[in-house]
């Protein structure tokens, strides 16, 4: 008569025992520190909120979903079979949920870095816009009359450019002071003309720079700030008008 060691019948279902609770308990802890770590940006603006709470609730489902496939593979059962048979609608469904998931997690990772938040004024891929909506899987821009869309993911492969992320933003112009005329007299009305415009930054201050020396005169370079960059070609151009009838007024071409 063979003996047999009930322990040996028992260590394949103590193996299959404890595979199953790593298959549980690994995606359980990376699931919590990812929401502990999401948790922190929860105190920003309503949008970024509730993305923040949209997005851990997709990270709960797909928690979930590891879990189920990683014990099914542990059972035993054969899930490549099982997809299969579910035909073409199944690899489209894939493909689908692929791109999705690369948006989500470009999602995050947006919220993570903090590289621009709603209200922002960024380019990206060629597109212009200030930020209106942070979303699951893309970012929402609005520019003048239009409405522009950016997949999240875009976000993780192209440069971006924010051009309000500091509060500021600097814009440029020269003019040509002729050498017949006082020199500081000249740059001393500039600065009153600058002192007194509204539409620029006070601070950080105007800057005015003496570039080049020409035959005709002194190029000088006009370096101001101001807040919304959507307005820069407008209050440029007010700006060099000012000045321009200022000149004319003191004969200065």
């Amino acid at each position: 008569m063979i003996s047999v060691n009930p322990y040996e019948l028992m260590l394949p279902y103590i193996y299959t025992i404890f595979w199953v609770i790593l298959a549980i308990a690994i995606p359980l802890i990376v699931m919590k520190i990812i929401v502990k770590a999401l948790s922190k940006y929860d105190d920003e603006d309503a949008t970024e909120k509730t993305l923040i709470k949209r997005i851990i609730s997709i990270i709960h489902y797909m928690t979930v979903i590891l879990i189920i496939i990683s014990i099914l593979s542990i059972l035993g059962i054969d899930l490549q079979s099982l997809i299969l048979s579910l035909g073409l609608a199944s690899v489209a469904v894939s493909l689908a949920a692929k791109d999705t998931l690369s948006n989500i997690i470009s999602g995050v990772i947006i919220i993570l870095e903090k590289k621009f938040k709603v209200g922002d004024l960024i380019e990206i891929d060629g597109q212009m816009g200030r930020v209106i909506k942070i979303g699951i899987k893309s970012v929402e821009l609005e520019y003048k009359t239009k409405y522009i869309s950016i997949p999240n993911v875009v976000f993780s492969t192209k440069s971006l450019v924010n051009y309000t992320k500091y509060g500021v933003y600097p814009e440029t112009f020269q003019i040509n002071l002729r050498n017949d005329y006082d020199f500081e007299e000249k740059i001393h009305e500039l600065e009153n003309i600058l002192d007194n415009n509204e539409l620029i930054l006070k601070k950080p201050t105007y800057l005015i720079l003496p570039k080049n020396i020409t035959p005709y005169g002194v190029d000088v370079t006009i370096k101001f700030f101001i807040k919304d960059p959507i307005k820069n070609n407008k209050i440029k151009a007010k700006l060099i008008r000012e000045i321009k009838q200022k000149m004319i007024i003191e004969n200065i071409d």
